[in-house]
């Protein structure tokens, strides 16, 4: 009888510890989680190119005071991404992030990264809201 309870009381102890959201009925035996299929679906978080009313939009006269190393904005493809704390870790040096503080810089990123996947991602973890029209 006392090996059944330390048995059981160590199984609830690696439960909560794990939090996995089991429990230990009053018998000892286990109850298992939900199937995924009960548990309710993780909501999904916005992409960066989400373009709908949801995102912020800014106009290019805004972005135009974002034009220095303490606060640096740019418009890249219709979106507008804060570049601030990028220009000292740029691996191509922080002057090439530097030139497009205050500005449309589609033509420079494009022509130096288009299409290349890990740079967009990159990219992507800077945006603050889109180009408004």
């Amino acid at each position: 009888m006392l090996k059944k309870t330390l048995v059981t009381f160590a199984s609830l102890l690696l439960l909560i510890g794990a939090g996995c959201g089991a429990s230990v009925t009053s018998n000892g035996s286990v109850d298992s989680m939900p199937t995924p299929s009960e548990q309710p679906a993780p909501t999904p978080a916005p992409t960066s190119t989400d373009t709908s009313g949801s995102a912020k939009t800014y106009a290019m006269t805004e972005v135009a005071t974002h034009k220095d190393g303490t606060s640096c904005w740019s418009t890249i493809n219709g979106s507008v991404y804060d570049l601030t704390t990028w220009i000292p870790q740029h691996p191509g040096g922080s002057q090439a992030i530097a030139a497009l503080c205050g500005k449309d810089g589609t033509a420079a990123f494009n022509g130096q990264h288009g299409g290349s996947a890990m740079q967009e991602n990159k990219l992507a973890t800077f945006k603050i809201g889109v180009l408004k029209k």
